[in-house]
């Protein structure tokens, strides 16, 4: 088995310093045909909050993707939920409703491997180098629906453009990781949660 699908890698640097998320999701809009343009769907479609602590991550991006450590106010990241609706969002203003944006959390190497067979390109989140998870040294915070999150470190969003027998092959904002063996993939991905979003027809 081969795949590779044309996905464009386009960098999330200098503007979007923590917006890997977004960028990826304008990676695979691009690669349908789309002019998505990474700053504005930062600015304009992307749920925010204005402080990153205590946010819920799977409601808002925690913080503003534009900002990086350095400053008071900065950005970490968001899961699959807020990703969803800026592409849901984007593609209903482009006036293209046979397109559909699909929350794949949970999804086992089988289903990842029957997208890309369909043609499909997926966002998936890992770390920045497949190294294993870590947290921040920050204090875990309680979310809306009774559970503790723990805020990662060095977590890291990219897309997953293709695989073979061996590899899982990705378009990566930050110009990381092109190949990555796909037992080490699905063990990041794992403890990632299984966190993946295809959009398709």
């Amino acid at each position: 088995m081969y795949i590779k699908l044309p996905v464009p890698q386009i960098l999330q640097n200098p503007e979007l310093p923590n917006g890997c998320e977004i960028t990826s999701c304008c990676e695979v809009l691009r690669f349908l045909g789309f002019p998505a343009d990474k700053c504005d769907l930062a600015d304009n479609y992307l749920p925010q909050s204005k402080a990153w602590y205590g946010t819920d991550p799977n409601l808002l991006y925690m913080g503003n993707p534009r900002l990086d450590g350095d400053t008071p106010d900065t950005g970490y990241y968001c899961f699959a939920g807020p990703v969803i609706r800026a592409a849901r969002k984007y593609l209903a203003d482009a006036g293209h409703p046979e397109y559909q944006v699909t929350d794949l959390t949970g999804a086992q190497e089988e289903t990842l491997i029957l997208e890309l067979k369909k043609g499909n390109p997926f966002i998936f989140w890992a770390s920045l180098h497949f190294e294993d998870i870590q947290f921040d040294s920050c204090e875990p915070y309680p979310l809306s629906d009774g559970s503790i999150h723990r805020v990662f470190h060095q977590l890291h969003c990219m897309v997953c453009c293709g695989a073979d027998d061996t590899h899982f092959f990705i378009a990566d904002p930050l110009d990381y990781n092109t190949a990555v063996p796909r037992e080490q993939f699905m063990k990041i991905f794992r403890q990632l949660g299984s966190r993946a979003v295809v959009i398709h027809k």
